[in-house]
């Protein structure tokens, strides 16, 4: 099969962003930041006058900044996805993105959704298998409610579980959000993240390389929250082990949740990225 043949201008206008990588073109600032602008106002106003003249180091620096404000670019960052983006697209490739994380969300997911309908009382529900896309967007969300979406993330560890956090500290998640809510026409969102036992795979590649007993078990109660299965992980895993501090975590503590109405300014920021995006990715093509 020979790479994809079509004009630049059909391979651009075949770009939309996956809600899940919003972020990755909408981070970042294109043109002038705050800090910028407002040194443009200074040195446009002694450039008219106002004040002492400008130094040639100065009329320089005006010239850059007026260059900047009046042909605006995309952010190194989301320059960097629109290649990797278009080189996908060319060879019908998308990189295979690996991760214990990921290995772990994905084999932990029904039971992340099954908390989540216990602890927010979502009734008997069924993950999304739907396919949304509109002019920009396109992504699968995990689950849609009442005129609610909601997107499951389960942490890999008790460490990485943000059981205290008041507020989300994860922007990508909450862009990937209003992503969701834009293409089901809602404005209601959750991010829930769940804590839920390792599977054995997982359970054994952490252990693998430990020796001593009570490291064993050490690593086991940063893996497993319920006590039958903690059992029987210690009894497999560590049966020498002598140390006794496992606190099972009740399942009320082993999920937060954060709502999220949807951000216009943000769908807006979407909305005038893509078209950027396309019009950058239309330029690797022809330049």
């Amino acid at each position: 099969m020979e790479r994809i043949k079509l004009s630049a201008d059909e391979i651009a206008a075949k770009f939309k962003i996956r809600c899940s990588a919003i972020l990755e073109i909408c981070g970042g600032e294109v043109g002038l930041t705050d800090v910028q602008s407002a040194r443009l106002s200074e040195l446009s106003a002694r450039d008219s006058g106002q004040g002492k003249p400008l130094t040639e180091n100065m009329k320089g620096e005006l010239a850059k900044l007026i260059y900047k404000r009046d042909n605006p670019e995309l952010p190194e960052g989301a320059k960097t996805y629109c290649k990797k983006w278009l080189k996908e697209f060319l060879y019908n490739r998308r990189a295979e993105v690996k991760s214990k994380y990921l290995d772990k969300g994905n084999q932990c997911e029904e039971d992340g959704f099954t908390l989540m309908c216990l602890e927010l009382n979502l009734g008997m529900v069924y993950k999304n298998t739907e396919y949304f896309e509109n002019e920009n967007i396109c992504g699968t969300p995990d689950l849609f409610v009442k005129g609610i979406v909601y997107d499951n993330k389960c942490s890999y560890s008790l460490d990485s579980f943000p059981m205290f956090e008041k507020e989300n500290t994860k922007p990508e998640y909450e862009w990937q959000l209003n992503g969701y809510a834009e293409l089901l026409k809602t404005n209601d969102a959750v991010l829930a993240f769940t804590l839920i036992d390792a599977p054995d795979d997982i359970i054994a590649r952490e252990v693998k390389w430990l020796i001593e007993p009570n490291d064993v078990y050490r690593k086991l109660c940063d893996l497993i929250y319920t006590k039958d299965n903690f059992l029987k992980a210690v009894a497999e895993y560590c049966p020498d082990a002598d140390l006794n501090t496992f606190i099972e975590i009740p399942q009320e503590d082993r999920i937060v949740h954060y709502s999220f109405k949807k951000d216009i300014n943000k769908i807006n920021k979407i909305n005038e990225r893509v078209p950027m995006c396309r019009e950058y990715i239309k330029s690797l093509l022809t330049n």
